[in-house]
């Protein structure tokens, strides 16, 4: 491989990130948590963007319920942007040639 190789590969590399970075943030990813009583929306890039709460789970009056219906619907939004983060990690490396096990073995693992 010579350097105009590498270069037009480093080109491609830069213009596949920028995209990524725009597509990213305009996913959302919902989590929800006491069937449905909790949900949280957030951005491929780990932005809240909207939290609903069932007025039912504010009859309840228990508050240590409310608190980890909300923690267990953050953590399912977070483990859904993390897996399109892998998603998107894996097909740039399959776009590319490479290896994904050069993206630290990515398709092994969830983040």
């Amino acid at each position: 491989m010579d350097i105009s190789q590498i270069m037009e590969m480093a080109g491609q590399l830069r213009g596949q990130m920028m995209e990524a970075q725009a597509t990213s943030g305009s996913e959302r990813h919902t989590g929800e948590a006491g069937g449905g009583l909790v949900k949280v929306v957030m951005s491929g890039r780990y932005e809240v963007l909207e939290v609903h709460i069932d007025p039912k789970a504010l009859e309840a009056s228990d508050r240590v319920l409310l608190e980890d219906l909300m923690r267990a619907a953050f953590n399912q939004a977070t483990s859904k942007v993390g897996a399109g983060i892998q998603t998107r990690l894996l097909d740039f490396a399959q776009k590319m040639g490479l290896d994904p096990a050069l993206l630290g073995g990515l398709s092994g693992r969830q983040l």
